[in-house]
This record gives C-alpha cells, structure tokens and sequence, in this order.
C-alpha cells in the first residue's frame, strides 16, 4: 500500500508537469503555410496598400503632409489596391478556365463518352 501511495504521489507531479511541454511541442506541429505563393505574395501586397493608405490618412490628419503630398499616396496606394484585386480576379478566372479545360479533357477520356458505333450497336 506505501508502494502505491509513493508511486501516486510521484507520478501525478510528473504528469502536471510533462503537458505543458508535451502539448507545445504538439501545437508546434503545424503545417506552415506556404509563403512562396502567388496568393500569398498578393495578401502581402494587399495588406501593403492598406496600411499605406490608413498611414496616409494618419499623416493628413495629423499634419505631417500637405494636401498634395496627400492625394499622391492616396492615389500610389489605391493604384496598388486595385492591381491586387485585378491579379487575384485574374487568378480565379485562370482557376475556373484550367477546371473547365480538365473537366472537357476528362469528359473525352471518359470511356461513357464515346459515342457507340453502328458496328457496336448491331454486335448487341
């Protein structure tokens, strides 16, 4: 019985202690997104342009940059915005005509496709 409680009592510390570690190390483990990408090159650029344009209206409303100087970064960082919205519409329609180009290539392939012929229909 003094075995048990003396193996209880060393055990139960172990435990509290080992599963913070043991449930980062776990959390750790994730798949890292993948960075190189065009998406995620245009969220970068995206969230470039916003922040641009939030800092130049901090900079108009603060003082720090004239009306002109104002209008320009305004129109650098909308110019920016729009390339990325223009890029990442591209890149759908790019998506939607590879899907509708497999989808046509596996349609051909398809053996249910093939039209019967006159010589296959009078085998049945």
């Amino acid at each position: 019985m003094l075995v048990l409680a003396a193996i209880i009592i060393s055990v139960v510390p172990a435990i509290l202690i080992a599963y913070p570690i043991i449930k980062k190390i776990a959390s750790n483990k994730s798949i890292p997104d993948d960075e190189s990408s065009l998406y995620a090159d245009l969220e970068r650029r995206w969230e470039s342009a916003l922040e641009g344009l939030r800092h130049a209206e901090l900079e108009m409303s603060v003082g720090n940059v004239d009306e002109s100087d104002y209008l320009w970064l305004k129109q650098v960082h909308m110019t920016e915005a729009a390339m990325v919205l223009k890029a990442l519409e591209i890149s759908v329609e790019d998506e939607k005509s590879l899907i509708e180009q497999i989808s046509k290539v596996a349609e051909i392939v398809s053996p249910n496709s093939f039209p019967e012929s006159d010589q296959q229909k009078d085998l049945n």
